[in-house]
């Protein structure tokens, strides 16, 4: 029973043994009727009006009356929520344990409307299932593509030919599952595909799309993303640190124009950050001193905003490769200096104290 309809328990409706004693009760056709609560989603019908039927045909019978469309999401949905209840008449006297005691009963079966950010058990291992067929696809993809490569550099070496055959049996059998899983994923995907946005409790707002790593470049600056059969590149500075191969992430586009990308499961390893001058310009090459004393020479990027000798920037790194340079202007350099300065120095007396105390 909803946390709501619990406080304004409807008399007659029971779905919870707790709430009333049926020992002494006796079926009742008369109580027999269904019940529907439009403000909260809620239904019940007398078994008797359901007998012989299957879980999924009568949430199959009651979903597109109320408005919702027939896909397997909604119908795992109400299913997850179906309860055994009873239509009771009771007694003015309740009980010893201070239920209410039910003179007559009809059996009823109760169940709720799919519900938005609602996710039952069955549900739920539904969505899991989904995610499995995806990683266990990218890790197929990928030892295929290993594969390709040992079979090319056997093919050149005469010593390798056999080698070479048993390469290609394992590669026809990795062919064979690719092709199981490629077809597994799509009939699941059909079942989330083609959902009406009006009708449907999951679907993701407008613009935004589930996506998942494909690939990591901190030499290019750009990671590959992934969304149902398209692939794209993001510039890995808009994102919060460096993701790895396989982790989730959301797009969000405007227009069809990519605006952010955010990676959330695992959390990017975040980006090393550190404080540097422009000590030499020339074209596009740029050379900078950090606040340790290491010099660096960098080349920006067509459309990255030319830097003035003398001026201070952030710059970013990822795996030892520059990835995001941040000019600082006057009002905000003493505050971000400051800051790094701060850390440093927090830094350097707990190395000395640490050292002090072993």
């Amino acid at each position: 029973m909803s946390d709501q309809r619990s406080k304004r328990k409807l008399a007659g409706l029971f779905i919870d043994a707790k709430d009333v004693d049926i020992s002494h009760a006796t079926i009742d056709g008369s109580l027999a009727k269904v019940w529907v609560d439009d403000s909260l989603g809620e239904l019940a019908v007398s078994l008797e009006r359901v007998l012989f039927d299957g879980m999924i045909d009568v949430a199959a019978r009651y979903l597109e009356p109320h408005g919702f469309s027939l896909n397997l999401e909604n119908l795992l949905a109400m299913v997850d929520s179906m309860r055994i209840g009873v239509f009771a008449a009771v007694s003015a006297k309740p009980a010893i344990d201070g239920r209410a005691t039910a003179k007559k009963l009809m059996p009823n079966l109760f169940m709720h409307l799919p519900r938005k950010k609602t996710v039952g058990p069955l549900l739920q291992k539904f969505y899991d299932e989904i995610g499995r067929y995806e990683t266990e696809l990218a890790r197929l993809q990928e030892v295929e593509t290993k594969s390709k490569k040992a079979m090319s550099a056997a093919i050149k070496d005469d010593s390798g030919r056999k080698t070479v055959e048993i390469l290609q049996a394992e590669n026809t059998s990795l062919r064979e599952e690719l092709a199981n899983m490629s077809r597994k994923l799509a009939r699941a995907d059909d079942a989330l595909r083609m959902i009406p946005s009006g009708d449907s409790d999951n679907q993701l707002p407008v613009g935004l799309r589930s996506c998942v790593v494909r690939s990591v470049r901190p030499a290019e600056g750009v990671v590959m993303l992934k969304s149902g059969d398209s692939q794209f590149s993001v510039p890995l500075k808009i994102l919060s640190g460096l993701p790895v191969i396989n982790a989730r992430a959301l797009s969000f586009y405007e227009s069809g124009v990519l605006k952010s990308a955010w990676v959330f499961d695992p959390k990017p390893e975040a980006f090393s950050t550190m404080l540097a001058e422009v000590i030499a310009v020339d074209g596009r090459r740029v050379k900078m001193r950090f606040t340790n004393r290491r010099e660096q020479i960098v080349t920006l990027m067509v459309g990255e905003s030319l830097l003035a000798i003398g001026g201070t920037v952030i710059a970013k790194f990822a795996n030892g490769y520059l990835i995001d340079l941040v000019s600082l202007g006057v009002d905000s350099k003493s505050l971000v200096a400051d800051s790094i300065f701060d850390q440093q120095t927090k830094m350097q007396l707990e190395s000395i104290f640490n050292g002090e105390a072993a």
